[in-house]
């Protein structure tokens, strides 16, 4: 079941991800992840209060999400830059390595002693977000960007990355405090609280069109369905099968570039694209939870 809940997680977060480069093309990328939030905001709060009924929050927790919510606002805001920059399959294989910032926060700054099956995987991302990053240069023929563009997107896209690895790393501390499902409406809210600050500062109005109505209603469902199928996996799933699984939604979204976009993809954008997933789960987990995981697919399988 904690499988299953890490597949349907990836695929909601891969299809919402491509859905907003849809919608940042159309009304900008900053009213786009306005609206996501708050679809995705009362969506996620109407399914809170059928499964899991009340709050109780706490000062400390309140001020974990607080921070998070803003780090998080800030990664996204740069994922959909970057995804309506594009090119797709190179910024959302970047954004897409956030595990990796956490775990060097978790060794350099908690003080976590890694395995060296760990260490092993975060050379493996590096290769592979460097191969990805040198690939990119192949899409000034395929979709007529200029390398000044490109470069963009890329530093966007490492951007996205940091600012989502740290918001994670502050939101696992908020779970301290408070209900794992409840710091998710928290987190969202203070997301989305931020978000519109900076358009009011921006003098940005909130504009829809007829034709992104649609995309960010699926967007903010399919995003916050994500994260629903996420922490409810926490009940079958407490050694975390369920966000190893989920760190594939990059692929999804890379797919969907690729079938839909048409974007081309080369052999060397492949292999930093393998390589940086293969570290993503390696890097998220440990020993035990790896074998655990294989020997679960083993069984499916066999």
């Amino acid at each position: 079941m904690a499988v299953i809940f890490g597949l349907l997680s990836a695929l909601s977060f891969g299809i919402g991800d491509f859905l907003a480069r849809f919608s940042s093309r159309e009304i900008g990328f900053q009213r786009s992840l306005f609206w996501m939030l708050v679809v995705g905001g009362f969506f996620y709060l109407s399914l809170y209060s059928i499964f899991f009924g009340g709050f109780n929050p706490n000062l400390k927790g309140l001020i974990y999400c607080l921070i998070a919510g803003i780090l998080i606002m800030l990664g996204l805001l740069c994922l959909y830059n970057g995804l309506e920059r594009g090119p797709v399959s190179i910024v959302a294989a970047i954004a897409a390595t956030n595990p990796f910032f956490v775990f060097l926060i978790r060794v350099f700054i908690f003080g976590e002693n890694p395995t060296i099956f760990q260490w092993t995987s975060t050379i493996v991302i590096i290769l592979g977000a460097i191969l990805i990053s040198l690939s990119a240069s192949t899409f000034k023929k395929s979709l007529g960007m200029n390398i000044n563009q490109i470069k963009n997107s890329v530093f966007i896209a490492f951007a996205a990355s940091l600012f989502l690895a740290i918001g994670l790393t502050v939101s696992q501390e908020a779970s301290k405090f408070l209900n794992s499902t409840e710091t998710v409406i928290y987190i969202r809210f203070f997301s989305l609280f931020s978000i519109a600050i900076i358009l009011i500062a921006l003098k940005i109005k909130p504009i829809l069109t007829k034709k992104s109505i649609p995309i960010l209603f699926f967007q903010g469902i399919l995003e916050t369905t994500g994260y629903f199928f996420l922490v409810s996996a926490f009940v079958f799933d407490p050694l975390g099968i369920a966000v190893v699984v989920s760190s594939a939604f990059g692929l999804v979204t890379i797919i969907l570039a690729r079938i839909v976009l048409k974007e081309k993809i080369e052999k060397i954008q492949i292999s930093g694209i393998i390589f940086t997933f293969i570290g993503v789960v390696g890097i998220s987990t440990n020993v035990e939870l790896y074998n655990i995981f294989i020997n679960y697919l083993s069984n499916l399988f066999s």
